[in-house]
């Protein structure tokens, strides 16, 4: 899909949570509200590669390295087979896209994808891969992120592992490792990767109260209805 006069970029929007900052409620709320906010000019993703989930997960198993691992790549191994994985990287880009397209035709301004999991990517070499999926259709490739209190984070990211019966690791490069060094806690320089790669990030504060409205006036789009009560997966 080439730009040009009559195929004109759209901006490109990264949500990368963090984990527990309201962004399953976020993500819930852009599905509900997907035909009015792509009126207003926001494009939404609705599935990827037959996957009908609020949070383009695949993203995350896309761009990390093949030595890394998370929830959503291990959770994948348990069912799908070493093709998927082999081929995810060419059926993925076909996917996004058609996605574009999509959204170019629906003549939008912009298009967001969001997954949490992206905050688990730990490396330039990570975030590039999965910029480098976007750039060849946006001029512009920008980054959303909240960072919540660190301790608050913490127990709340050890609350959720639990009860997905993750085990915490005693590796400091895994995602289950938290202890208070883990990397995960490393707001400085996860704001310096971020800053190395896109071209704007949004730095979001965690409003335990209503992180819908705050994340939708963000990007500059109105939150319509009763935000404050669309609090989901709440692991307190």
């Amino acid at each position: 899909m080439a730009r040009g006069r009559d195929n004109p970029a759209v901006k490109t929007l990264v949500h990368i949570g963090q984990h527990k900052t309201g962004t399953t409620s976020i993500q819930h709320y852009l599905r509900e509200h997907r035909d009015t906010l792509m009126e207003a000019g926001l494009y939404v993703p609705d599935s990827l590669l037959g996957f009908d989930n609020p949070s383009h997960f695949l993203l995350n198993v896309y761009a990390l390295d093949a030595d890394r691992d998370s929830t959503a790549k291990s959770r994948l191994r348990e069912f799908l087979d070493a093709d998927f994985f082999a081929t995810l990287d060419r059926r993925l880009a076909a996917a996004v896209a058609e996605h574009y397209q999509k959204a170019m035709d629906a003549s939008c301004e912009a298009i967001l994808w969001t997954n949490e999991g992206l905050y688990l990517l730990d490396s330039e070499a990570e975030y590039r891969r999965l910029k480098q999926l976007f750039a060849l259709y946006s001029d512009e490739v920008d980054c959303i992120c909240c960072f919540r209190e660190r301790e608050s984070y913490r127990q709340s990211y050890i609350r959720q592992l639990d009860s997905l019966e993750l085990p915490l690791s005693s590796d400091p490069r895994s995602y289950r490792y938290l202890e208070p060094d883990s990397w995960l806690f490393d707001y400085d320089r996860k704001k310096r990767l971020l800053a190395a790669v896109f071209d704007k990030v949004i730095i979001l504060d965690y409003d335990a109260g209503d992180m819908v409205k705050v994340f939708m006036a963000a990007l500059g789009y109105p939150a319509e209805g009763d935000t404050a009560s669309l609090r989901l997966n709440r692991t307190e």
